[in-house]
């Protein structure tokens, strides 16, 4: 079980989310481009929110269903956040950058860091990722990363958004229907889960 457990690249120290990062990840989710390009995260954005996020990441870590990781910067302290989500044997990538840290090459440098982490330490061969055709520039760091685009799924739920929108779904090293049928069991669990 890969439980405490730090990352390190060029410039950041990716680890564990604790509860005192609440506060922090509040404040750089109140910019709505970020909680709008995210599946699963509610906009508005209140601290509650991050509280429960973090429970629910050390609970899914402890099951190995997710691992996800803060980005600690020397200078900035917590600018975002990776991680991958287990599917059977393929492993979602997920991410977002505050907005002040946009350009920088922070979320290349720290999915990087997660992938390698991730086929290291959990075995991991078969990744899938996506982003909302309106945020394109998520597109651009996958293809650095070395996914392939396989498609778009039409009806992708937002919980910001509170609707599906169209989402473009890559793979890499995985088959091009699992990244795609993803996508359908989201929209169709994104519909039931806003009672949560």
């Amino acid at each position: 079980m890969a439980h405490q457990s730090e990352i390190h690249t060029a410039r950041l120290v990716l680890r564990t989310p604790v509860q005192s990062d609440a506060e922090r990840i509040t404040e750089l989710m109140q910019e709505k481009d970020i909680a709008w390009n995210l599946g699963r995260a509610p906009y508005p954005y209140a601290i509650s929110d991050a509280e429960d996020w973090i429970a629910s990441i050390l609970d899914k870590r402890e099951n190995d269903l997710e691992y996800s990781f803060v980005l600690t910067h020397p200078d900035h302290g917590l600018i975002g956040c990776a991680g991958v989500t287990r599917h059977d044997d393929v492993w979602e990538l997920g991410y977002w950058v505050g907005k002040p840290y946009w350009g920088m090459g922070y979320t290349t440098e720290a999915t990087t860091g997660v992938m390698d982490w991730a086929r290291a330490r959990l075995g991991a061969t078969q990744f899938m990722a996506g982003h909302y055709i309106d945020n394109p520039a998520s597109g651009a760091v996958l293809i650095k990363l070395g996914f392939e685009p396989v498609g778009v799924v039409e009806h992708f739920f937002g919980k910001a958004r509170g609707q599906t929108s169209p989402a473009r779904r890559y793979v890499y090293g995985a088959p091009a229907d699992t990244a795609l049928n993803m996508g359908l069991q989201n929209g169709a669990h994104g519909e039931k889960s806003h009672h949560h």
